[in-house]
């Protein structure tokens, strides 16, 4: 290819990328979703309206750890309406695993009529064409990026709080299955709150099934994701030795478990971008261990506190 049709291709490149980011932000706009970013924080305000007038809102608020090229259009959130009965097909059954305490029936997580919102956020991988040397950060691109894990938190007035609220955040890679993802849930109406190391889709779901059985299956989690990841062997046993431990003691000592889990919890922080990847790009070129398995382990501490059943939403 000559010199002259490269330059073209590259022209011509650019202006579709230009043409389909323009419409994805006119589609975030006419969704009335605001984002703006003030140092290492990023808010969104969420207004949907449903054909049949009734508005949806929200506020969002991430909090970064160290984030690079953080900005609203290279965070790329977006908002829609759902249908809580189509949406049931990507929650978990109610029936959680041959764990439940006591061996019952467990009720599935329902979407609220009253909040069908899904939150979707999928930072952009900018191509090179359009960076200019004051838009690169440290490895050459534009991307968003940042370390450990950031706090996702979702605050509605549309859902009303109540002490022991089964109101959830669950996450899921687009189009997949939700799963928890829940570190708190606060009141000032209904705030629910996520650690995360990477991002996806977020919905706030109803979710009555016993927190002790979901704290297990969290747990399951955990242990499969410290294998998945890159360890020192060394490392990895004593990881998963904490793992174990917290399994042994949930049911007859919940304050010894909760002890093993900070400790587990002490040492993915103090081994982060040591010993362990803690870097999440755009770019999806690393993946970030240390984030992911503290996103796991601060949800199964909340479950480990959490009775569900105390009260309804």
């Amino acid at each position: 290819m000559g010199e002259f049709m490269k330059v073209r291709w590259r022209y011509w490149s650019g202006c579709v990328f230009a043409g389909v980011l323009s419409m994805a932000l006119a589609a975030a706009a006419s969704a009335q979703v605001v984002v703006t970013v003030d140092g290492d924080t990023a808010y969104a305000t969420i207004s949907l309206t449903d054909n049949n007038g009734v508005t949806y809102d929200a506020d969002v608020t991430i909090v970064f750890d160290s984030p690079e090229n953080l900005t609203p259009q290279g965070l790329n959130l977006t908002a829609e309406l759902v249908d809580p009965a189509a949406m049931q097909s990507r929650l978990p059954g109610g029936d959680l695993l041959p764990l439940c305490l006591p061996r019952l029936f467990c009720p599935p997580p329902t979407v609220d009529p009253a909040f069908p919102v899904m939150i979707t956020v999928e930072p952009i991988d900018f191509p090179w064409l359009f960076l200019s040397g004051f838009d690169q950060n440290e490895t050459g691109t534009g991307d968003l990026s940042f370390k450990n894990t950031y706090q996702f938190d979702v605050h509605t007035h549309d859902l009303p709080y109540t002490e022991g609220s089964l109101y959830r955040l669950f996450k899921a890679p687009i189009g997949e299955p939700f799963t928890d993802v829940t570190t708190d849930v606060l009141q000032g109406s209904m705030r629910a709150r996520d650690r995360g190391g990477a991002f996806s889709q977020f919905i706030v779901v109803s979710d009555p099934r016993d927190q002790t059985t979901l704290a297990l299956a969290k747990l399951l989690l955990l242990n499969t994701r410290i294998l998945m990841a890159v360890l020192d062997d060394g490392l990895r046993l004593d990881l998963l030795g904490l793992v174990a431990k917290v399994e042994a003691l949930i049911i007859i000592d919940l304050t010894g478990a909760l002890d093993a889990l900070d400790q587990l919890i002490a040492d993915i922080e103090a081994g982060a971008g040591i010993d362990i990847a803690n870097v999440w790009s755009a770019d999806h070129d690393v993946t970030n261990d240390a984030g992911e398995m503290l996103s796991l382990a601060y949800t199964t501490r909340f479950s480990m506190t959490r009775n569900a059943g105390s009260a309804n939403p």
